[in-house]
């Protein structure tokens, strides 16, 4: 489908994935973007919300009226709204209620308005902790709330597939500007703030980290290309290490703080890397944005 000329839905479009997606949208010719969210992070938007073709409403997703008005006229959905890892540990009802119910009624209600294309916002929390590099072939084992609600939202496209076309995105470990939580923000805020950074265990934990900019330019072409009910890992395809991503950011601060080790705190994760490698072959990404380029751009302030 083409982005030019259409018009296009983004659940939890004032989010840090969302915000990205709108822009991405945006500059691609979209005639319409609908930002659809029940907390509007208007901070966000602050490069799209004054753009004729953008439209922000504030509503939730298990709203089945505010949604069936903000999908008229829509060509392609991009579903990212979600409640975030660590508030489904927290609150595992609400955790399905928002992944699960919540993206069915998305899916149906999108099957309703006649859309064309739907492309849904996964993780690799459904894989679990892995030591081998994974592919879409690498069995489910979710051991967390927010992983298994992002599994069965997977498998609630499925029975739809006949009726609206969909791309499954399982992103690997995201960081960049507008990123509200995570291992990169906390350490950035430790060290602006004179404290040491806190590493929990020994560092050696391991994750595939990949800009938001390139997940978002992702997103988009899960929508332009002719592809349909497939899913894909989205990463970098560069491994690191928690202790290699303090020291980088304390380098690139000048800071001489040394890390905290907490040895004693269990470590939830040891190492979680995926094959972009199917991205690449039937969608075309390829990541622009090197984990360097991305701290650097990240201390210097950068919050495009």
């Amino acid at each position: 489908m083409k982005v030019a000329g259409n018009r296009f839905l983004i659940t939890g479009g004032s989010g840090f994935v969302g915000s990205h997606v709108a822009e991405g949208l945006i500059e691609r010719g979209a005639a319409g973007v609908v930002i659809y969210d029940k907390d509007l992070r208007t901070h966000n938007l602050a490069r799209v919300a004054r753009v004729p073709a953008v439209e922000v409403v504030q509503g939730d997703i298990l709203d089945s009226g505010a949604l069936t008005r903000a999908l008229k006229d829509v060509a392609g959905v991009f579903h990212l709204a979600v409640l975030p890892l660590g508030a489904c540990e927290r609150d595992a009802k609400l955790a399905f209620e928002v992944n699960v119910r919540g993206t069915f009624a998305v899916v149906q209600e999108a099957i309703k308005a006649g859309v064309a294309k739907l492309v849904y916002s996964s993780a690799s929390s459904v894989y679990g902790d892995t030591l081998e590099v994974m592919d879409e072939h690498h069995p489910f084992n979710p051991w967390t709330m927010y992983g298994v609600s992002k599994l069965c939202g997977e498998f609630l496209l499925r029975p739809s597939a006949a009726k609206l076309p969909y791309v499954i995105l399982r992103y690997m470990n995201l960081y960049g500007p507008r990123q509200e939580g995570g291992l990169i923000p906390a350490v950035i805020g430790k060290i602006k703030a004179g404290e040491s950074p806190v590493i929990h265990g020994d560092g050696s934990a391991s994750f595939d980290f990949i800009h938001v900019r390139d997940v978002a330019r992702c997103t988009i072409l899960g929508m332009e290309r002719d592809v349909t009910a497939e899913a894909f890992n989205v990463g970098s395809g560069t491994e690191a290490t928690v202790k290699e991503i303090v020291t980088q950011l304390i380098e690139l601060h000048g800071s001489s703080l040394p890390p905290i080790y907490k040895t004693d705190v269990k470590v939830p994760m040891t190492r979680r890397v995926g094959s972009s490698e199917k991205a690449k072959r039937l969608l075309g990404f390829q990541p622009a944005i090197s984990l360097r380029q991305g701290l650097e751009a990240l201390v210097r302030g950068d919050q495009s």
